[in-house]
């Protein structure tokens, strides 16, 4: 059996042990967002040596990972039980759409594509619940759920 120590200073009455260990769980969905940036946007790999090419490719990667979130919360941010690298797979799916609905500037073609990509998002990218293993977002939710009652 795995035993987990956590050291805080908020108070009992502030945080629970339980909620203590969610918490910490959800630090962990900070170190997947970085990964997914660098396996999906790749922030972390370029393809000259030239530091000011560098650093332009590193701010495109940027721009096209904070569209991706754009897109993401825009769409699925109301449905906890998303996962970000399906999400992520789906919307570079669709990237060329994008990319050429902006080139037409803001219009019906861009409002058109977003909403193909948001059905998409909402029909998929799904994370089953797990009986023996809940998921954070299980867990947040029966966080939540606990503090209501």
């Amino acid at each position: 059996m795995l035993k987990t120590g956590l050291v805080t200073n908020a108070p009992p009455e502030l945080l629970t042990a339980q909620e203590a260990i969610v918490l910490a769980r959800v630090r962990w969905q900070v170190e997947l967002l970085f990964k997914l940036w660098k396996s999906h946007a790749k922030i972390d790999q370029w393809r000259t040596q030239k530091p000011w090419r560098i650093l332009c490719e590193l701010y495109a990667k940027l721009l096209s990972a904070l569209l991706l979130h754009w897109i993401w919360i825009a769409s699925c941010w109301y449905a906890p039980n998303r996962s970000m690298f399906q999400a992520a797979h789906t919307i570079q799916l669709h990237a060329m759409s994008i990319a050429s609905a902006f080139a037409s500037g803001i219009s019906q073609r861009l409002i058109d594509v977003l909403t193909t990509v948001q059905r998409c998002l909402t029909a998929g990218c799904r994370i089953n619940k797990r009986k023996t293993r809940p998921h954070t977002f299980q867990l947040l939710l029966a966080c939540t759920q606990d503090s209501l009652t």
